[in-house]
C-alpha cells in the first residue's frame, strides 16, 4: 500500500490528544458524608471496573477515528504495477480473441460480443490523442496500422468469428518486436477465455510491457469431438481395404453411450459403427471399407454433439489411380532381356497394371516420374544423370526395384546402392541356397499365404551377392536364404520404397521366376508403389500444396481451386520448379470441406480442410492460476484483472492510478464515530 499525500501521515500525532484526555480526567468529583459504606465499597468495585472497560472502548474508537480520517486525507492506493508509467503518450494494443471458443454464452451473451464490448469500453476510458493497435487471430494486414479512436471503433465493430487459432505468445512477441517509441507508455490488453491449450505465458518475452488479462468465464458446456483421423496404409489402391482410425475426445465431464460414428465417402454412406466414451477421456474407433471406384475419393467422418458443431465433422480427401503404370528399363544384354520376358508374362495381360519398356540406350529420363514402379534389369552401368533422376522421383513417392547384374565388377550397382543409403553388395556367394525365411508379419505378406507351413517349398536361386552390414538403415528383410543372406529386402526413402534383390532376374535364377512366390512379390511390389497422400488439412496452418509429379497439367491455362460444397472459387499462386508443380494459397481457404482443384475445367486434385481442434478443449485458466503463471515467469508488469463485469472507466483509475482505499478509509471513521456516539449514550 503506498499514499498519495504522504506528508498528511504527520497528522497521525493527533493521535496523543484522546490519550492525554484518557489519562488525565478533567470531570469534578464532590464528596458526600455517609454513615455506613460498607455496601457502597461494593457498588464501588464493581463500578470501577466497567467504567474503565467503558473508558478504554472510547479511547480505541477515538484512536481509530483519528488514523482513519488522517488515512483518508493521505489517500493510500494499491498500485497496479509496482513500476507503471504515467507517461503522458500512450499506445494501447488489445487482442480480441475472436476463435470458435468466443462463441461460447456467459451470463452476459457471447463472449465475443462481450469481447467486442469491453475493447469499446478500453478505447472510451483512454484520453483523446491516445494511439490504438487491434489484434485478433487472424493477424489481418489492415489491423498492423495505428489506430485514433474513432478508427479503433470501427475495427473492433467488424470483427466475427475465425478458425484461426493463435497462441497469446504469437500477439505479446509481435507487439514487443514491434515497438520502437520509448517515450510513450505500451499496453497490451488480452480479451479472452484464455483457454490451456493457447495461453502459453512460458514463452512471453518480457520487454516492458505492462500486459492486463480480462479472462471471460463461459457457461459450463459439454463438448464431444472429432480429434483427428488417420489410415493404417497412406496409399490407396482400387479394391484396397481401408482401415481407418478415428480418434474421438470428450471434454465434458459426462459419459456417452452408444453413440454413432458414421463415414460418407462421396456422398454415400460407406461405414458406421458405435462408440462409447467416458468423461474427460479419449478412444480410438475403427471404421473399414473397400475402395470400389477410382479416381478422388472425398469423404467426411460425422458425430453428432451440441452446442459446438464445428467439430463434428472431419473431412478426408484420397485419390485412387484407375491403373498403376510399372516401367522395366533394361539393355540389350541377354540376362536382362531374359528379366524383361518374365515381367512381360505376368503383366502383359493385366487390367489394373500397365507395363512399359525402355531401353536404357534410348532413355527418356523426363517420362521416370511417370511410373509408380521401375524396375532396373540387371543393369551393369548408371550414369550420373540416371542416379539422379532415380533419386529424384524416388523422393516424390516412386518405386525402384533392383535387379542386380550378375558380375564381379559391382561398382555399377554399389553406386545406386550409395545413392538411396542403403547397404552395399560385398562380395559373391556362388553356392545354390534355397530361399527358406518369408516375413509373413510384414503387411507385404499379409494377405498371400492362406496358412503358414513351418518347412515351405521355396525356390532355389544359384547364386547371389551378399551386402555389407556397416550402415544403420530402416530396411526390411522380406525373404531370405538358408544362410541368413537376405534375398529381398525393401528400404523407404523420403515419400518412396527401394526394393533390392540380391540376385538378377534371369534365366540362371528361373526356378524363382516359374514359382508361385514370384507372382504375389513382384505384384504386391507395384501394389505397394502407391505414393504416400495426405488425407486432410488444417484451416489456417497449411497454406500450400505440391501436386503430384505425374498428374497431367496445362501451365498454359488457369488453375483455379473451388470449395466443392459452396462453390467458391480464387486463383492459388503457382511456383513451378521443373516437373514440381507447388501451389500457394496463404490465408484465403478460411472454411473446413472439400476443395477441388480444377485446371482447364477438368478437376485434376482435390484437398479436405478441417478446422483446428485446439479450440475443442474447453479447458480454461481460471483467474488464480493464471495470476500463478504470471509470477512464474516473473512477469512483473502483468495484471490480471479479477473483477471484469465492471464498467472499464473504473478499472482503467486502479490501472492508472492504482485501487483507490479512501473511501473505505473515511467509512471506517464514520464507523468508529459512531461507535463512540453508541457507546457514550448507552453504555451506564
Amino acid at each position: 500500500m503506498k499514499f498519495l499525500y504522504p506528508t498528511f501521515l504527520f497528522a497521525l500525532l493527533a493521535v496523543a490528544i484522546p490519550v492525554l484526555i484518557h489519562l488525565f480526567s478533567f470531570k469534578r468529583y464532590k464528596t458526600v458524608y455517609f454513615s455506613n459504606v460498607s455496601f457502597l465499597k461494593d457498588i464501588k468495585n464493581e463500578s470501577k471496573k466497567k467504567s474503565r472497560l467503558k473508558q478504554l472502548l472510547l479511547l480505541a474508537a477515538r484512536i481509530l477515528t483519528i488514523i482513519f480520517l488522517v488515512f483518508a486525507f493521505a489517500q493510500p492506493f494499491i498500485p497496479t504495477n509496482d513500476d507503471a508509467q504515467k507517461q503522458s503518450k500512450q499506445l494501447v494494443a488489445v487482442h480480441i480473441d475472436n476463435s470458435f471458443s468466443m462463441n461460447a454464452l456467459s451470463e452476459q451473451g457471447q463472449l465475443l460480443e462481450v469481447a467486442r464490448n469491453k475493447a469499446l469500453e478500453i478505447c472510451m476510458a483512454y484520453p483523446p490523442g491516445t494511439k490504438f493497435r487491434l489484434f485478433t487471430n487472424d493477424l489481418n494486414p489492415k489491423h498492423q496500422h495505428i489506430f485514433n479512436k474513432e478508427q479503433f471503433i470501427q475495427q473492433v465493430s467488424a470483427i466475427q468469428a475465425s478458425p484461426t487459432v493463435v497462441p497469446l505468445s504469437i500477439i505479446y512477441n509481435r507487439f514487443a518486436s514491434e515497438l520502437n517509441d520509448n517515450e510513450a507508455d505500451k499496453n497490451l490488453y488480452f480479451i479472452s477465455d484464455f483457454q490451456r491449450s493457447i495461453t502459453n505465458i512460458d514463452n512471453f518475452s518480457d520487454n516492458g510491457i505492462f500486459s492486463y488479462y480480462l479472462p471471460l468465464v463461459p457457461n459450463e458446456v459439454a463438448n464431444l469431438y472429432i480429434d483427428s483421423c488417420w489410415v493404417e496404409y497412406p496409399a490407396h489402391g482400387l479394391g484396397q481395404e481401408e482401415n481407418m482410425f478415428v480418434r474421438i475426445k470428450n471434454s465434458s465431464n459426462q459419459n456417452y453411450q452408444n453413440l454413432p460414428l458414421k463415414l460418407f465417402l462421396n456422398d454415400s454412406i460407406k461405414s458406421i459403427t458405435n462408440f462409447s466414451i467416458e468423461a474427460q477421456n479419449e478412444i480410438i474407433a475403427n471404421l473399414k471399407y473397400n475402395n470400389t471406384s477410382s479416381g478422388a475419393q472425398l469423404g467426411k467422418i460425422e458425430i453428432t454433439d451440441y452446442p459446438f458443431t464445428h467439430d463434428n465433422n472431419w473431412y478426408i480427401s484420397y485419390f485412387v489411380e484407375p491403373k498403376l503404370k510399372a516401367l522395366a528399363l533394361y539393355t540389350d544384354a541377354t540376362d536382362s532381356q531374359e528379366g524383361l520376358n518374365y515381367l512381360r508374362a505376368l503383366f502383359n495381360n493385366d487390367d489394373y497394371v500397365v507395363l512399359d519398356e525402355m531401353n536404357r540406350q534410348n532413355l527418356q529420363a523426363n517420362r521416370l516420374s511417370d511410373y509408380n514402379t521401375i524396375f532396373l534389369l540387371n543393369i551393369d552401368n548408371f550414369s550420373s544423370g540416371l542416379l539422379n533422376e532415380l533419386e529424384s522421383v524416388v523422393n516424390t513417392g516412386t518405386s525402384v526395384v533392383l535387379f542386380p547384374k550378375w558380375i564381379s565388377d559391382m561398382s555399377a550397382g554399389n553406386r545406386l546402392l550409395a545413392t538411396f543409403g542403403a547397404n552395399r553388395m560385398a562380395r559373391i556367394d556362388s553356392t545354390k541356397q534355397d530361399i527358406s525365411a518369408i516375413d509373413y508379419e510384414n503387411k507385404f505378406y499379409a494377405d498371400v499365404f492362406k496358412k503358414r507351413e513351418e518347412n515351405p517349398v521355396l525356390p532355389q536361386v544359384d547364386g547371389h551377392f551378399r551386402f555389407a552390414q556397416t550402415m544403420q538403415t530402416d530396411e526390411h528383410t522380406l525373404l531370405a536364404f538358408q544362410n541368413g543372406d537376405k534375398a529381398l529386402s525393401q528400404l523407404n526413402y523420403l515419400d518412396g520404397k527401394v526394393w533390392v534383390f540380391a540376385f538378377p532376374l534371369s534365366q540362371k535364377n528361373e526356378s524363382f521366376a516359374r514359382d508361385v512366390l514370384f507372382v504375389p512379390t513382384l505384384y504386391n511390389i507395384v501394389l505397394n508403389s502407391l505414393p504416400k497422400q495426405e488425407m486432410s488439412f488444417i484451416v489456417g496452418k497449411n497454406s500450400f500444396i505440391n501436386l503430384p509429379r505425374n498428374l497431367t497439367v496445362d501451365l498454359n491455362s488457369s488453375i483455379e481451386i473451388e470449395h466443392a460444397g459452396t462453390a467458391e472459387k480464387f486463383i492459388p499462386v503457382k511456383n513451378i520448379n521443373g516437373r514440381n508443380i507447388r501451389l500457394e494459397f496463404g490465408e484465403q481457404i478460411t472454411t473446413d470441406g472439400h476443395y477441388l482443384i480444377e485446371n482447364d475445367d477438368n478437376t485434376i486434385a482435390s484437398m479436405a480442410f478441417n478446422y483446428n481442434r485446439l479450440e475443442s478443449d474447453l479447458r480454461y485458466f481460471q483467474t488464480n492460476e493464471l495470476n500463478t503463471r504470471l509470477q512464474t515467469n516473473q512477469l512483473s508488469n502483468a495484471t490480471v484483472i479479477e473483477e471484469v463485469d465492471r464498467n472499464f472507466s473504473e478499472i482503467f483509475d486502479d490501472i492508472q492510478n492504482g485501487r483507490q482505499l479512501w473511501k473505505w478509509c473515511l467509512l471506517l471513521a464514520l464507523f468508529f464515530i459512531l461507535c463512540e456516539v453508541l457507546i457514550a449514550r448507552f453504555w451506564k
